[in-house]
C-alpha cells in the first residue's frame, strides 16, 4: 500500500505520532531504534516515519518501511554539487526543482534507515519508483516507500 500522510501544525512530532498511533489502535507504543537510530515499533504493527520543518510535522505509515521528508520551498545553490549527481544538478533551475531534488533524496535515506550517513550524492533521484512528492501551501513533502 502507499503510505498514508498526516500532517499538522503547531504540534510536536510526538503529538502527532501519537494521534496517528490513536487511529490505528495501537496500544502497545514501545518503540525500538534501528543502527543508524530509526525508530520503529517493536510489534512491527506499521511502519512510520516523522518529518518536520519550522511549525509543521509530518507523519508517513505503510505496511512496509517508509520515509518521510517536509522542507520549505527553498535554493540552496552553495550545497547542489554536495549532493547532487552532474546530470541532477543540471536539472535544478528553481527552487521547487531544488527542493524536490531534496525531499525525496532525504525520503529515501529515511527509508533506508541510514539517514544523512547514506550520503545523499549516492541517491539517485530519477530511479525512486515508489515515492510521491506533492506540496502543501510553501513546503513540500516526499514520501519513499521502497528500497528495493
Amino acid at each position: 500500500m502507499k503510505p498514508k500522510i498526516f500532517i499538522a501544525r503547531g504540534i510536536s512530532s510526538k503529538e502527532l505520532l501519537d494521534s496517528v498511533f490513536d487511529r490505528y489502535n495501537i496500544k502497545d507504543r514501545t518503540l525500538k531504534y534501528g543502527e543508524y537510530g530509526k525508530p520503529y515499533l517493536a510489534s512491527g504493527d506499521l511502519f512510520f516515519n516523522l518529518s518536520h520543518c519550522g511549525d509543521m510535522v509530518v507523519c508517513a505509515v505503510c505496511n512496509r518501511e517508509v520515509g518521510v521528508d517536509i522542507q520549505r520551498i527553498d535554493y540552496r545553490k552553495n550545497v547542489i554539487n554536495k549532493v547532487c549527481s552532474q546530470e541532477e544538478a543540471a536539472e535544478i533551475r528553481t527552487p521547487e526543482d531544488f527542493t524536490k531534488m531534496w525531499v525525496l533524496k532525504e525520503s529515501f535515506a529515511k527509508c533506508d534507515g541510514r539517514g544523512l550517513s547514506y550520503g545523499l550524492k549516492n541517491i539517485n533521484t530519477k530511479n525512486l519508483k515508489d515515492s510521491e512528492v506533492f506540496q502543501i501551501g510553501d513546503f513540500l513533502v516526499a514520501t519513499c516507500y521502497n528500497t528495493r
